[in-house]
């Protein structure tokens, strides 16, 4: 082969090679397939931040690194453990310099489906919800660009940023976007109760099918805790105070007559997500439900479906019994 020949097969093994690697790098993300539970309703996902395995793989690596915080200590996986179905067994959660938060921290499931985040609706999207924990000074404590320059120097997330969205640079819209996309993936719907909802009659025992009718009947919990997520999630006022020290909603709205109210928590996993109440002031269930059944402390703005129940303690023991089948086993691996 004589050197122009051959200076010319090589430019084609190159050119060859250049655009193999162009393609590969330009593959569309892999679509991530959703599976919810068969009586959920199809989750809605926004259409600027669809799912993908990329985002996924991405998302997780940075909810478990602590790197995220200030000092490196803290990730989210800190305050939101897998065995107690992402929530925190602390009444309030530890984070820089061990400072504690000023609510308990709530569980992270079946997030694609609330209207709203944080226990006062601070937050209209995911997305945005990711920003309070991460820049909170209580929390993690470093501000979104600072986190991004710090992961920047790390090639382990340039190269997975690459993946997910195209580029080799890490940026709060890269951050923010997979950590939702990783907590929207975060499902549970397997409890016991889901199983008899789906035709298995003896997923419940007898005591506990006693329990659900007093649950849905004499106890009211139905009346807010309802729908497949076990929540309205609505802003109510639960009559815990006299005087509320936190005044939740109207933190928000800034309008006093959503002074107490916080938003109805979802009773799924509610075995595994004590302590209780925005602030963690209970610390079991069988609290909760004395609370429900005396009526609660008088404040003018406690909801009206709050009051008395008059539940005797055979009632209060089957109550308990429905409220255990709710806990997701599988999602709390």
């Amino acid at each position: 082969m004589n050197r122009r020949k051959k200076y010319g097969y090589w430019m084609l093994v190159g050119l060859l090679l250049f655009n193999s690697c162009r393609k590969q790098e330009t593959l569309p993300p892999a679509t991530f397939n959703l599976n919810l539970p068969a009586h959920f309703p199809p989750m809605p996902i926004p259409a600027d931040n669809p799912i993908t395995i990329e985002k996924v793989n991405l998302g997780r690596k940075l909810f478990f690194d602590p790197r995220l915080s200030l000092d490196n200590t803290v990730s989210c996986a800190s305050c939101h453990k897998q065995a107690f179905a992402m929530s925190d067994d602390l009444q309030f959660s530890i984070g820089v310099d061990g400072q504690q938060t000023l609510r308990n921290s709530t569980p992270l499931f079946n997030l694609g489906y609330h209207p709203n985040y944080f226990r006062d609706g601070g937050s209209p999207t995911l997305e945005l919800q990711v920003k309070g924990p991460i820049e909170n000074p209580l929390e993690m404590n470093i501000a979104l660009a600072d986190l991004a320059i710090k992961l920047n120097r790390l090639d382990e997330y340039r190269l997975l940023t690459n993946k997910a969205f195209g580029t080799y640079e890490v940026t709060p819209y890269t951050i923010t976007r997979s950590l939702a996309t990783y907590m929207r993936i975060l499902i549970s719907g397997n409890s016991n109760y889901d199983q008899y909802l789906q035709g298995n009659e003896e997923a419940l025992s007898s005591i506990e099918k006693q329990g659900l009718a007093i649950f849905e009947g004499k106890a009211k919990c139905a009346s807010c805790h309802n729908g497949f997520n076990l929540t309205n999630f609505e802003f109510v006022n639960n009559g815990l105070y006299e005087n509320y020290p936190d005044p939740g909603r109207q933190t928000i709205t800034s309008n006093p007559m959503d002074n107490g109210k916080y938003r109805v928590a979802s009773l799924r996993n509610v075995a595994i997500t004590y302590p209780y109440m925005h602030d963690g002031s209970m610390a079991t269930l069988t609290e909760v439900i004395e609370h429900y059944n005396m009526g609660g402390k008088n404040h003018p703005l406690k909801s009206e479906l709050i009051e008395p129940l008059g539940l005797t303690e055979y009632e209060k023991t089957a109550l308990l019994s429905f409220l255990l089948t709710l806990t997701d086993n599988e999602f709390a691996e």
